[in-house]
């Protein structure tokens, strides 16, 4: 009966949208330069506005349950300190790292950030951003005797980039993404060659040159500050041509892995991932080329001047700005964020207020604040289109958050960071194996039946991943072997009764939206179970609720 009505709870998502109307407080939406009075201050949110707060800039709420002081990541202490301060202490938060040379593999050294790490904003936008400069361990051969060491080492040195570099300067990024040898393995920039070792020129990989242009920072059509493409007589304009692409090709040509000499001219360099790549003369092409906007590069220069001269090039053309900040709006907040939203957000990234371009701790700072991500819930105009699907991964932080567990390796337990990667994985998000340079689902993917409306994560939603989310779900809250493998959840911090508990789960897992359907459903379901078994009725409602559109889109 539970996987039953669960499925069918499941199946909604595809086409449900939330029920119930907006809170009173919600804001409205503000349009560019018109201030708006906003539902409640930041410092002083109330307890719906800090659960969404937490959902955008977390793996999931947590709540302190009595502990004091609250942890920096409960609502407890988001309403005492408010949302500015709050953010503040999270740009501060020591900073959760990778070991590629661990016994647990990254994907469970993931988790285990992920539920316990205090930098818990910093690996949120870390995530986002290794979903947009792509690198997967997939795509790292092996090519020592260790199984598994040379992808794991320099998969983990490129997490730790994204993250050490998350609330830094967007230029330094992508030049740090640019050199980072992981980068140049996964995408052919490493000992990319302009000549053969007899001297005669070839034309460098392309590869590279490529995935920047369209996926790390401009897309493939002219756009708008406020993220809308720009039409011309019906049409999209091209960013840049097959040309350019070529052009930044030769530019970015000469780089190799670190060593104490260059290789000889048409020769190679061998991988190693201990440091960023080296520069070298002998193998680039130095002539003048024709990159964005009518600029040329030096002729004659060097490797590194021309790689300084074609990421500025990038970095100050207008479509990094839009491209760049709707993709964090939709990682962190809504997959269809408002025109007004976008383009607030980006005049921040071309200026911080200190004449900054490109500085994401003000971003991400704006992203969170803007009034179309604050209050008890989307503004009333765009209640429809508001929210996200949560992807796998964040299905399961939210779920093992929300309920107060831990991941305990004593006592024998088998990895339950490893645990968590297979329940993501199960569901079409392997971490940190990202299918394709398009990462796990592209940012323009429609969401079905939406009328026009993005659902980027819908992409990996299909008929066995809606399955394997009831099943992941099922397996958290009713396998005793879970308990074994270290995943330890704790089922008593929720009310035993009927009532008390449907409140609690509209209070906390749905700040307050709970539908009248919904609730229904639950009370139904609930009336079943035998009363001298509250655990067995806590399991059955969160599943339910867990399963449900309404938790499924984060709104």
């Amino acid at each position: 009966m539970i996987r039953r009505l669960t499925l069918s709870l499941a199946v909604c998502t595809l086409a449900c949208v939330p029920e119930g109307p907006p809170h009173p407080d919600t804001p409205q939406p503000q349009t560019p330069g018109q201030q708006t009075q906003r539902a409640e201050p930041l410092d002083t949110p109330s307890e719906p506005n800090a659960l969404r707060f937490l959902e955008q800039a977390t793996f999931g709420p947590r709540l302190a349950h009595g502990v004091t002081p609250p942890p920096g990541d409960s609502v407890e202490h988001v309403m005492a300190v408010g949302i500015r301060q709050a953010i503040t202490e999270q740009f501060a938060a020591p900073r959760s790292t990778f070991d590629g040379l661990a016994t647990p593999d990254l994907g469970s050294q993931f988790f285990h950030h992920a539920i316990h790490g205090q930098d818990q904003l910093r690996q949120r936008v870390a995530f986002a951003l290794s979903q947009v400069m792509v690198v997967s361990q997939n795509g790292i051969p092996n090519l020592m005797s260790t199984p598994e060491s040379e992808p794991r080492v320099a998969m983990a040195s490129y997490l730790n980039l994204l993250n050490q570099r998350a609330f830094g300067d967007f230029r330094q990024l992508m030049e740090a993404v640019t050199l980072h040898p992981a980068m140049g393995t996964y995408l052919d920039l490493a000992n990319n060659k302009a000549f053969k070792p007899n001297g005669q020129p070839i034309a460098p990989n392309e590869n590279f040159a490529r995935e920047l242009l369209q996926l790390f920072t401009l897309g493939l059509h002219k756009l708008q500050e406020n993220g809308e493409p720009v039409v011309v007589s019906g049409n999209t304009v091209p960013v840049y041509t097959e040309a350019q692409v070529e052009a930044f090709a030769h530019t970015l040509s000469g780089w190799t892995y670190a060593a104490p000499t260059c290789p000889a001219i048409g020769r190679s360099n061998p991988a190693t991932y201990a440091a960023p790549m080296m520069g070298c003369a002998v193998n680039h092409d130095s002539t003048s080329r024709e990159l964005l906007r009518g600029f040329w590069t030096t002729p004659g220069a060097g490797p590194r001047q021309h790689l300084d001269e074609a990421l500025d090039n990038i970095f100050h053309d207008p479509n990094l700005p839009p491209f760049i900040c709707k993709q964090l709006i939709q990682h962190l907040v809504t997959s269809n964020p408002s025109k007004e939203y976008v383009q607030d957000v980006v005049q921040v990234f071309k200026d911080n207020g200190s004449g900054q371009r490109g500085d994401l701790r003000a971003v991400i700072r704006r992203i969170l604040q803007h009034d179309e991500a604050r209050g008890a819930g989307p503004p009333p105009s765009q209640l429809a289109a508001f929210g996200r699907l949560r992807p796998p991964a964040l299905h399961v932080t939210t779920l093992v958050r929300g309920l107060n567990a831990t991941l305990d390796t004593l006592g024998g337990a088998q990895d339950p960071g490893g645990l968590l990667n297979q329940w993501s994985q199960a569901m079409g998000q392997s971490v940190p194996r990202p299918p394709s340079v398009f990462s796990y689902y592209p940012p323009n993917a429609p969401a079905p039946g939406g009328g026009g409306l993005l659902g980027p994560e819908f992409a990996i939603l299909d008929t066995a991943t809606i399955t394997a989310r009831a099943n992941v779900t099922h397996d958290l809250l009713f396998r005793s072997s879970t308990a074994t493998k270290g995943v330890l959840v704790d089922l008593t911090v929720l009310p035993a009764t009927p009532n008390a508990l449907v409140q609690w789960l509209n209070r906390y897992w749905l700040h307050g939206t709970m539908s009248p359907t919904l609730q229904g459903v639950l009370a139904s379901a609930l009336s079943e179970v035998d009363d001298v078994d509250p655990t067995r009725r806590r399991q059955l409602a969160v599943y339910l609720t867990a399963l449900s559109p309404q938790f499924q889109i984060q709104r």
